[in-house]
């Protein structure tokens, strides 16, 4: 597809050929993802999570644009029902054994913190196998704003500790990795040595340009009877 100037069908950015990188503001990046996730079929009430949590992953450094490109398109055609976690105390589940979207499971977190089936006391909570766990951390942060405890995050034998102020401590190399990984979450104190680190805007281009065509689901595009449809019936000269 082609766009003209002033295309509204256009979703966002154009990415031409040029440096392997583009650096967009956070802003742009929630927008971008939040359509993105809207394209891949995610209910717009979690498709605005998705794009505010890959902006609150930029602002600390993590790549959260790729992390959701990743779990986007291996969801892509899989109802998202399927990925939504079963509720229990101590111990979330997948209705098919397959992986549970960590969108959903992070929104679900927020929701249940203050009630029993998503209490972090007595042992924690077991959660089944998360696609792309990193994805799940800014949520932890506003479940430790809630609780007033920090959390914790073990996935895959990496351990990752959240505050309530976004601060992060522990192995993010290896936890950023994980592909998926069953969860375990504990409440804790924050750590000593606790750090933000440094926000990074920067996106691979074809990460962006393949969020962008997730995006471009959500367009109608521009056809004739578009154009001849387009401004206002009359005019308001008086």
């Amino acid at each position: 597809m082609t766009y003209e100037p002033n295309d509204p069908t256009h979703s966002g950015p154009v990415f031409e050929d040029g440096p392997e990188s583009d650096h967009l503001s956070r802003n742009e990046i929630e927008s971008l993802s939040m359509k993105a996730a809207r394209g891949a079929g995610m209910p717009w009430g979690l498709a605005e999570e998705a794009g505010w949590a890959t902006g609150w992953l930029h602002a600390r450094g993590l790549d959260g644009t790729s992390a959701l490109l990743a779990h986007l398109q291996h969801m892509d055609g899989t109802p998202w029902q399927e990925a939504s976690p079963v509720v229990r105390h101590g111990a979330w589940g997948s209705t098919t054994g397959g992986l549970l979207c960590p969108i959903a499971v992070g929104t679900a977190l927020s929701d249940f913190c203050g009630l029993p089936e998503g209490s972090l006391a007595d042992g924690g909570l077991a959660i089944d196998p998360v696609a792309r766990p990193v994805l799940l951390l800014p949520f932890l942060s506003r479940v430790a704003g809630r609780s007033n405890q920090a959390v914790t995050c073990t996935g895959a034998g990496s351990l990752v500790t959240v505050s309530a102020m976004g601060l992060v401590a522990g192995d993010f190399d290896r936890f950023c990795a994980l592909s998926q990984s069953a969860i375990e979450l504990t409440a804790t104190a924050p750590p000593e040595g606790t750090s933000r680190p440094a926000g990074d805007f920067t996106c691979r281009r074809a990460t962006l340009t393949a969020l962008n065509g997730l995006a471009m689901r959500t367009t109608v595009p521009p056809s004739e009877k578009s154009r001849a449809d387009a401004g206002a019936a009359t005019t308001d000269n008086d």
